[in-house]
């Protein structure tokens, strides 16, 4: 039997079978391991170690790994900021393997006892298409959103849910084919350094985006656009993380209130402080702190 297949883009078939976030602790190791389909993994938040066919990629916020069926993969989590996985588990060439939607046992540890027939196909694509075992999209891209519905999708009971899946599922992957077709220019302006420099240091004065264009003598719609061109981002969004960021490193080395915090940091409540945790870490800032105090 061949375990791969030929075919054109449009061809393709997908199912998505398993779907789901996944918060490591904190030096947590999951062995080598055979996966049965492909598993499109984004790592949303913290970093480690993903070690695919004996080969070690250092996996840091918002890199993205697609592991094809029949490569032994292993992960390794940082034991300060443990990586959390957005995992969307798919067949590319639907039914090419018996396994179901929400099937447990979408790879398995038993490196010896690996049945063949529930091996999923892997495809290759006759308009010469890649899929790179590691690369770091774009974080904000509209697609990349539709890779996170699909996992909070998943697990509605309702008539209709499998094609919306693939039609989810297929709204991220063509996107993403198309970028990784793109050349990739470098672009660094010291103006757009400066600011993320300043955001970094975050001595607690209030940030506006108008004064920062003031300062560096530029409008502000070409501020967000240089911004944009340089991070992917927006200003705002950039100075967001970069809260959050010093929140985590609180919350694991401090025992400084939640509430404390939000406020030190400068959220306006700690109701939107909870929400933006929550969204950008897949978890609220309580369990994080309570993954490193276990």
């Amino acid at each position: 039997m061949s375990y791969t297949q030929q075919i054109s883009l449009s061809e393709l078939r997908s199912r998505v079978v398993g779907a789901s976030f996944y918060p490591f602790k904190p030096g947590q190791n999951v062995p080598p391991r055979f996966p049965y389909v492909y598993a499109f993994t984004w790592i949303t938040a913290g970093r480690g170690t993903v070690l695919i066919d004996g080969e070690a990629y250092a996996a840091e916020p918002y890199d993205l790994f697609i592991i094809e069926p029949g490569r032994i993969h292993a992960f390794h989590a940082d034991p300060q900021e443990p990586m959390v996985h957005a995992s969307v588990y798919v067949d590319l060439l639907s039914p090419s393997t018996p396994k179901q939607k929400g099937d447990k046992h979408l790879n398995t540890h038993d490196l010896k006892g690996i049945d063949p027939a529930l091996r999923a196909v892997k495809v290759s694509f006759a308009e010469a298409i890649t899929l790179p075992v590691h690369s770091r999209p774009p974080r904000h891209a509209e697609w990349m959103d539709s890779l996170l519905s699909v996992i909070r999708l998943f697990p509605e009971p309702f008539i209709g849910t499998d094609i919306l899946l693939r039609a989810r599922f297929e709204a991220f992957l063509i996107p993403y084919m198309q970028y990784t077709m793109k050349p990739t220019p470098s672009f660094y302006d010291p103006r757009i350094a400066k600011l993320m420099q300043w955001l970094e240091a975050g001595d607690g004065a209030p940030f506006t985006v108008t004064d920062w264009a003031g300062r560096l003598g530029i409008s502000t719609a070409y501020l967000y656009e240089l911004f944009r061109k340089q991070t992917g981002t927006s200003p705002h969004a950039y100075e967001l993380k970069v809260k959050l960021d010093r929140a985590k490193t609180w919350l694991r080395e401090t025992d400084l209130p939640v509430t404390e915090i939000a406020h030190q940091l400068g959220f306006s409540s700690i109701h939107y402080f909870t929400r933006q945790f929550t969204k950008h870490m897949q978890e609220t800032a309580t369990h994080y702190r309570s993954r490193f105090r276990r």
